[in-house]
């Protein structure tokens, strides 16, 4: 699977297997993706999906009721929640 991660708009790609979290990505390659409480409680992790959603694991409870706390848009997650399946894009810094 590739990941396509956008930050001050320059693209980073990383190839991630199939079901990985994105919090094991970003403890082994430099993503730009901050992590703090990584259990769906504090917010610092919120990614936006450009493209590919139906590529990512569902939200859990714990992260669809942080974000509706948050008021978040459709298209934001906590990347402490994600587990990759396919190929999609992110953006980490358009907040």
């Amino acid at each position: 699977m590739k990941i396509l991660i956008r930050k001050k708009g320059d693209f980073k790609e990383f190839t991630v297997r199939q079901g990985l979290g994105l919090q094991a990505v970003c403890a082994k390659e430099e993503t730009g993706i901050e992590f703090d409480c990584r259990a769906a409680d504090c917010g610092i992790c919120v990614i936006k999906v450009i493209s590919g959603a139906e590529n990512l694991s569902p939200k859990t409870v714990a992260e669809a009721d942080f974000l509706k706390a948050m008021k978040a848009d459709d298209d934001e997650r906590l990347a402490c929640q994600v587990r990759v399946f396919g190929d999609a894009v992110i953006e980490t810094d358009y907040l």
